[in-house]
């Protein structure tokens, strides 16, 4: 079997033997703006970014659909420099063409422009010493070797006779106000690649359902909610589902996916997941991994022999210690149901004591997700208390909570220090204010040099690590060691 070469029009073409004359948008517009047919009726998919667009509408441009779905897409922002080989280029004997017959490589030659150091690479023979290369480079231009004609790589856009003081960013934004690159802001720079989903950046999409994008609005759609005993209608609203007053059916007012027939060990957020991996919604609010570990729970529980528990096996373990014990210490049923029901589908066999199902439970979830939401008007204090040993939230909470008495289930001695352990809210009057001063500088040191103040935020992991200078040295987080694909300047205050 041999690999399609996509970046090839013709090859693209190809593949859109079947796209109906009629449709809303012609094959030759798609091919041009880097598509090809997944075989899938109206679906196409960009051979750069991999997004998937199947609902066209008469009238629809393809090159503005593709920069509202993927913004940073390469074929988006410079079609010229993503390796796409059109059909001229394919029927051209000779090869690649100059860019801007400026002397400047081929380009399926040319280095990755998007990264600031390569374009700083295209201004050794920089004549006009008004404006410094540095300056140009990290506004997006690179170097055409024509005088001091500069070029951007994101729109393409040619500036030239550059003064005293001009600033290369406010030029930039003065000529070509709508270029991505501008409308990224000065501080955003590229340690590799380019790909939204690899930075750890979930492309912004307009929600199918507006009118339903706050949560007060859609927990008011559930005044006559028929199975509120079932599941309560607070959840379902904070996990993007709002009622249809059709028996138990409710709709995400984002990717407007339907859901209903709900059980009561059934959590919104995974359900929700499951049934709509894409919507932007979930991998906004609950983050990639958390849709990952979903799909990846649902394909090993659907190539498993023992895959689906038998609801009566299920159901007896959860009448069973450890489950019982689980739940006397606030744990949420339907979490607890899909941690048990993964165990079975992996291993065929039941956890056998409450350290190793908690253990799976946080591991899996999370502690604010694992815990039931309790009302502070409860006199149930073990759950409480249960709480307060776990999560930093009900660490701070007041005196009165801490000295309730101890849960009547206490977990083995092991899981209780480690859940001690995750509350990070030290004992009142135990830290003087000198040393949470002193901390608190320590926090703000490039973990790095120790000298400078942080001033990067690596993505995808989110941390603010190292200070300006420390950070294009540093390949890994120094505090997660994840591959660093991005970052961004910030200023503390």
């Amino acid at each position: 079997m041999t690999e399609l070469r996509l970046e090839l029009e013709s090859v693209r073409t190809a593949t859109f033997v079947q796209w109906p004359l009629n449709a809303p948008v012609s094959a030759e517009d798609l091919v041009t703006n880097g598509f090809f047919a997944t075989g899938n009726w109206l679906e196409a998919e960009c051979n750069w970014c991999h997004v998937r667009i199947d609902r066209w509408e008469y009238g629809d441009q393809v090159a503005e659909r593709h920069r509202r779905c993927s913004p940073i897409c390469s074929m988006v922002l410079a079609p010229s420099h993503c390796g796409n080989i059109t059909l001229s280029q394919e029927n051209d004997s000779e090869g690649n063409t100059m860019v801007d017959g400026g002397g400047t490589a081929s380009p399926c030659a040319c280095p990755d422009l998007h990264l600031e150091a390569n374009r700083l690479e295209t201004f050794k023979d920089w004549p006009n010493p008004n404006v410094t290369p540095q300056a140009l480079a990290k506004a997006g231009f690179y170097y055409l070797n024509r005088l001091d004609h500069v070029k951007c790589v994101w729109c393409n856009g040619v500036i030239a006779k550059w003064e005293k003081n001009d600033n290369a960013f406010d030029e930039h934004r003065r000529f070509f106000p709508n270029c991505p690159r501008v409308q990224m802001g000065p501080l955003i720079e590229f340690a590799a690649g380019k790909n939204l989903e690899e930075l750890g950046i979930q492309p912004t999409t307009q929600p199918k359902l507006p009118n339903f994008a706050c949560v007060d609005s859609r927990l008011r759609t559930f005044t006559d909610w028929p199975i509120g005993n079932i599941q309560p209608p607070e959840p379902l609203a904070q996990a993007g589902l709002f009622y249809q007053k059709i028996a138990d059916q409710v709709r995400c007012f984002h990717c407007n996916i339907g859901l209903r027939s709900w059980q009561k060990e059934d959590e919104p957020w995974h359900e929700h997941a499951k049934w709509s991996p894409k919507c932007q919604f979930v991998l906004l609010a609950k983050g990639p991994t958390f849709v990952r570990e979903v799909g990846e729970a649902m394909a090993a529980s659907s190539g498993s022999q023992i895959a689906t528990a038998p609801a009566l096996q299920l159901n007896a373990l959860m009448d069973e210690s450890p489950a019982k014990e689980a739940l006397a210490l606030g744990i949420n049923g339907g979490v607890l149901r899909n941690t048990i029901q993964r165990k079975l589908s992996s291993s065929g066999s039941a956890f056998e004591t409450l350290d190793e199902l908690l253990h799976a439970i946080f591991d899996e979830a999370g502690c604010e997700t694992a815990l039931e939401v309790r009302e502070p008007t409860e006199p149930t204090a073990p759950p409480l208390d249960c709480c307060q040993a776990t999560t930093s939230k009900a660490a701070v909470s007041s005196d009165s909570m801490q000295n309730k008495a101890e849960p009547s289930v206490v977990p083995e001695a092991n899981i209780s220090e480690q859940m001690q352990r995750m509350s990070v809210a030290p004992p009142n009057g135990n830290i003087s204010l000198e040393e949470e001063n002193r901390q608190l500088k320590d926090a703000r040191l490039c973990k790095v040099c120790l000298d400078e103040e942080v001033g990067v935020v690596f993505l995808p992991c989110g941390h603010l690590a190292t200070c300006n200078q420390c950070a294009p040295s540093v390949a890994n987080c120094p505090l997660c060691r994840a591959d660093i694909k991005g970052f961004v300047r910030t200023f503390l205050s």
